[in-house]
């Protein structure tokens, strides 16, 4: 087996993932659209200002690979 074939191998064998900037794409949109929508106001309301910023900080999207079968 050559070189080539050896590494053609080795590609198809890896798993492609998500990768971390993909995470945090999806973690800021997110964070926009939950600004943006009725459920901010009820944040701010019930928590304040700061409070709800906070809890908007601590909301990140986690992606996970589901290995195929």
């Amino acid at each position: 087996m050559g070189k080539g074939a050896r590494l053609k191998k080795k590609r198809r064998q890896q798993v492609k993932r998500p990768g971390k900037r993909f995470a945090e794409l999806l973690t800021k949109n997110f964070q926009k659209e939950l600004r943006d929508s009725e459920i901010w106001d009820q944040m701010v309301t019930e928590f304040g200002e700061e409070k709800a910023e906070q809890l908007l900080k601590e909301c990140k999207a986690q992606v996970t690979h589901k290995e195929k079968i």
